[in-house]
């Protein structure tokens, strides 16, 4: 092993008396004092602006570590920095409004309102002969937050007689609720959901129809899973179809859903 370690360059040392030696040795330069010598320093003094050319005090950083040394200079004074700042956060904002609004679009479009009721607001609505639920439902608008719906009330507007603009007040809200949405643009679901009450029974019973080998045919648990968690659901004309046992069923489970969840639920009945 002897005459091996001979051939190879001598005995093997301890890494410690290594060490030692080199620290030792004339001219080294102990591993915390290069270190410190390596710290970057920070003063203040003139720099000049690249955008107006103005001279003020700003901070310069200078690195020692390299030859020759590199300083890095503030290169903005602070007037052109606020309104560099206040120029980014208005164009964000407007590129947030402009998704905003294609995403408005989309949502008034598959939230199921009829084609009748897309254009329907509060102010198109003939107040005078309505006064108080025109109230009623701007107010429950106005204070309603789709992005934060849970432990809102729900609301029923209810009339003997067809034609007294409960749609229009509940297309209403749904444009209200659309239009002043101030959220951030990647939510994934459709956050509002307009059903006819009468279709929505059909749409349940069809269920039932299935036809073998069918995959494609909907199912009652999906019809269901696409209303559930939904932030606002709105159920017109429920009750117009004839009453049966499995019509008070289906809107029983659905608005107990809703009620177990928090979620407010508007419906149009006489």
């Amino acid at each position: 092993m002897s005459e091996e370690n001979s051939r190879r360059g001598g005995e093997l040392e301890h890494i410690g008396k290594t060490l030692e030696s080199v620290v030792s040795s004339p001219g080294s330069v102990p591993l915390n004092q290069g270190q410190t010598n390596q710290r970057p320093e920070t003063k203040t003094e003139d720099c000049q602006c690249e955008e107006c050319g103005s001279t003020f005090q700003g901070e310069v950083t200078i690195y020692r570590r390299f030859t020759p040394p590199r300083e890095i200079r503030n290169r903005e004074c602070p007037k052109c920095k606020a309104e560099r700042q206040e120029r980014e956060e208005r164009e964000r904002q407007q590129e947030l409004e402009r998704q905003r609004l294609e995403i408005r679009a989309r949502w008034r479009l598959v939230c199921g309102l009829p084609a009748e009721l897309l254009t329907e607001t509060f102010e198109s609505f003939e107040r005078e002969y309505q006064r108080a639920a025109y109230k009623v439902a701007l107010d429950w608008a106005k204070k309603f937050n789709l992005d934060s719906p849970r432990g809102y009330p729900s609301i029923i507007f209810y009339s003997s007689i067809p034609g007294v603009g409960k749609g229009h007040l509940m297309a209403a809200i749904v444009n209200y609720v659309i239009d002043n949405w101030q959220g951030y643009p990647e939510r994934g679901r459709w956050p509002i959901r307009f059903e006819s009450g009468p279709s929505l029974v059909r749409r349940i019973r069809a269920t039932y129809n299935l036809r073998r080998g069918d995959e494609f045919h909907e199912r009652e648990d999906e019809v269901y899973q696409s209303l559930a968690g939904v932030p606002l659901l709105l159920l017109d004309d429920v009750g117009k179809e004839a009453p049966s046992n499995f019509t008070r069923e289906t809107y029983w489970y659905i608005i107990d859903e809703r009620v177990k969840s928090g979620l407010p639920v508007v419906i149009s009945s006489r």
